[in-house]
């Protein structure tokens, strides 16, 4: 028989101890492939190194939750940042190559040159396209107004200024200006001999002779454009007698006079007004130019002039442009109605009320004011040097 190798006692009874302990634990919490591996020599020792890890973390009850705070390390290198730069550049010049897909994906310098080429009527309906193009309108209006004005109507923009608001006037110029017109300031007393204007509102713009007769022109702009139809047409305009002031008409001025107000506010409203004088004169020179029976002198239009859309023509020489309409009775022989302007043969060239006019007449009633004694009431005309007449009326 062979020989069988000898085993003590004390050493059968320690083997035998550890693989029922590390029976015991198998059952318990040990993991599946570790209970079936055999306990045999190394294989049992890193089987019992296993199962102790495992009753260590069973045990472990009172301890808090470990929290995964691991970060992926970012990767910072001159290969990564040179990759990253030819990515983007492919990234642009595809984009560049997408068209447009409307006006605001333009450039805005092109943007703005499209704009400041159309006309005043246009460019309402442009802010009626959508809420973001009429934001960039209303937030370039001082801008794109500025520039239509310089290029379309230079001369109507010199005849036809925007009076001063009340608000903008200081103490002393409301001060001389009450001392200057006294009780002229109720506007029942304003010219109240034309029904075809409605009073301006000493409340809402200054009451200078300048400002006065600057909302009188701008009203008869909106009045005369109204009319535009029935002198083309042949129709009689409404008369109204002496005394009298229909319903009708009070509407109608009342409308005109809101025309103007948006204007002092809006230099959207300010150039449409434009617009409308300048297409309205134009009417008129075509209309007396097909009347045989009229041989008046007028100002030299072409087509190409009307198809401009600008007041170029109007700074050649002509007829005075200063009759004032007192009445619609004048619409009808009234062509190119440009106030605040004469011409100088001597220099061969129109002048024009300085824009600053506003200011020199507050500057001369204040210092009346000053001059005169305090029981000696002002005089309530305006004084003559302020604007000759031949450049007003």
């Amino acid at each position: 028989m062979p020989a069988t190798p000898s085993t003590s006692r004390s050493g059968r009874h320690s083997q035998s101890s550890i693989v029922s302990d590390v029976s015991a634990v198998n059952v318990v919490v040990g993991p599946p492939e570790i209970a079936n591996t055999s306990t045999t020599g190394i294989t049992t020792k890193t089987k019992v190194k296993a199962t102790v890890l495992y009753e260590d973390d069973a045990g472990a009850d009172g301890l808090e939750p470990l929290v995964d705070l691991t970060q992926a390390i970012p990767l910072h290198s001159k290969k990564t940042d040179r990759k990253q730069k030819r990515r983007d550049k492919k990234e642009a010049k595809r984009a560049s190559t997408v068209p447009p897909r409307g006006m605001l994906d333009l450039p805005y310098e092109l943007l703005y040159s499209i704009i400041t080429l159309v006309e005043p009527r246009e460019l309402f309906v442009l802010c009626r396209v959508n809420k973001s193009l009429r934001n960039f309108i209303l937030s370039q209006e001082h801008l794109i107004t500025r520039d239509i004005i310089a290029w379309r109507y230079p001369s109507l923009s010199k005849c036809f200024r925007l009076p001063v608001l009340a608000q903008d006037l200081d103490e002393n110029a409301r001060r001389a200006l009450n001392e200057a017109y006294g009780d002229a300031l109720s506007p029942r007393r304003v010219n109240a001999n034309y029904k075809h204007v409605q009073s301006p509102d000493p409340s809402l713009v200054c009451f200078c002779y300048t400002c006065r007769l600057r909302w009188i022109f701008l009203c008869i702009i909106v009045d005369f454009a109204h009319w535009q139809h029935h002198l083309d047409n042949g129709l009689p305009i409404p008369t109204i007698p002496r005394g009298a002031d229909p319903d009708w008409n009070k509407k109608l001025v009342a409308e005109h006079a809101q025309v103007v107000v948006k204007a002092l506010h809006s230099q959207l409203w300010y150039v449409r007004l434009l617009q409308a004088h300048l297409t309205s004169i134009t009417r008129s020179i075509r209309r007396n130019t097909a009347n045989q029976g009229n041989r008046r002198s007028r100002f030299r239009m072409t087509p190409s002039d009307v198809a401009s859309g600008t007041d170029a023509f109007l700074d050649r020489s002509g007829p005075p442009t200063v009759d004032f309409p007192y009445n619609r009775d004048n619409y009808d022989m009234l062509e190119a109605f440009m106030s605040s302007r004469s011409w100088i043969k001597d220099d061969g060239k129109w002048v024009y009320v300085p824009a600053d006019q506003h200011e020199r007449e507050l500057r001369l009633l204040e210092r009346q004011r000053q001059e005169a004694p305090s029981s000696t009431a002002v005089s309530q005309t305006p004084p003559a040097a302020l604007v000759p007449r031949s450049m007003i009326f």
